[in-house]
């Protein structure tokens, strides 16, 4: 359902929206990158007509929902490799090990990583906890 909202009504979502210091996109941080490079694309055409700009046009704007952190449940991300690609198994550790500190799991250990920047490997029938080496991120993103 939606409910059109009143001007003193969209006020006061403006400033609870302003008490938010920070959001994380858990999913559809394409789509938000999509729709924000959509709109400026939209947004440069429409400076090139000459008509005035206000900022309010539609395609500044797309639709969102937000959750408060207490009410997720952020699941394991799992990938699977299909192929080494043409890597034998100690080479593949041997080229992951440039930017990862590898550590075989004992077995029976919890193999869900505990931390940022933490990672679980299974291969040859063995858990490796797999942790970033410092230095191995490139920091000058967002994307962390």
């Amino acid at each position: 359902m939606l409910w059109r909202c009143s001007v003193k009504d969209s006020e006061w979502f403006q400033k609870e929206f302003d008490k938010i210091p920070n959001l994380y996109i858990c999913d559809g941080h394409h789509r938000t990158a999509s729709a924000y490079n959509v709109g400026k694309q939209r947004r440069e055409r429409y400076l090139k007509t000459g008509i005035p700009y206000t900022g309010e046009e539609p395609f500044n704007y797309f639709m969102t929902l937000f959750y408060p952190a207490n009410n997720l449940a952020i699941m394991d991300y799992n990938r699977l490799l299909k192929s080494l690609n043409g890597m034998s198994s100690k080479q593949f550790m041997d080229k992951i090990g440039n930017n990862f500190d590898i550590k075989e799991l004992a077995k029976g250990a919890d193999t869900r990583p505990g931390a940022l920047h933490k990672f679980s490997l299974h291969i040859d029938h063995k858990w490796y906890s797999m942790s970033l080496k410092p230095g191995s991120l490139n920091t000058k993103t967002p994307i962390t």
